[in-house]
């Protein structure tokens, strides 16, 4: 299941949310950052005040699908999910792997699906397979800086790798949201730079952000 935040919207919501829900983030830099800004929860607690959700955010600058670096007896990704009761899991990948290349992309594939069919066989909340949704990776922000990439060869990666991620996901049935188009719109259209150095936003991106993924998920404007 691709969900496109330019296409009309379904008659149903692409996740639909219970009461008292375990939201949790995994995930890169992008997924770990929303824990300093917190646009997205905010949103969707804003849209469903009457659920109690929860949210936890274990993402971790670095992490890859099948690379989560973590001091000695950490514990799994599993175990943490496990932890934190996960119901719903919001998946953000893509960013790093992207850097490998065309060479990369099999592999990725390969990664992405078996993730998918791991996380899917948990029950981390003690009742039922994890719902979950994955979300591309934002595109790179060209800051016009001499001091910093333009990341058009980047932009080339990530839109490969996105589109890799929605073949994969839709085989699957999985939710995926790309992030990587509509970021680039906001960028084309913003008044200032909506990240500091062309990869990470700053909290004013993160709530651009938020109301991409809010309108992509749920069909509703925050």
């Amino acid at each position: 299941m691709i969900v496109a935040p330019n296409l009309v919207a379904a008659a149903e919501p692409a996740l639909q949310l219970k009461p008292g829900d375990h939201v949790t983030y995994i995930g890169n830099t992008l997924a770990d950052r929303m824990q300093h800004h917190g646009w997205l929860e905010t949103y969707i607690q804003a849209l469903y005040p009457d659920l109690n959700l929860t949210f936890r955010d274990l993402g971790f600058p670095g992490d890859e699908l099948k690379t989560r670096n973590r001091s000695e007896n950490f514990g799994s990704p599993d175990q943490w999910l496990t932890k934190v009761e996960s119901d719903v899991v919001f998946c953000f990948f893509g960013y790093n792997e992207a850097f490998r290349g065309d060479d990369g992309l099999a592999k990725f594939r390969a990664d992405l699906a078996e993730t998918i069919d791991g996380m899917l066989a948990q029950q981390y909340n003690g009742k039922s397979a994890p719902r979950l949704v994955f979300f591309s990776p934002i595109a790179h922000e060209n800051l016009h800086d001499p001091n910093l990439p333009d990341g058009t060869a980047h932009n080339r990666d990530l839109a490969k790798y996105t589109a890799a991620m929605a073949e994969v996901c839709n085989a699957k049935e999985i939710p995926f949201v790309d992030l990587f188009t509509p970021t680039l719109a906001l960028y084309a259209a913003a008044e200032k730079p909506l990240t500091m150095n062309g990869v990470h936003l700053l909290e004013h991106g993160n709530r651009a952000l938020a109301g991409v993924i809010t309108k992509s998920l749920f069909d509703k404007d925050h």
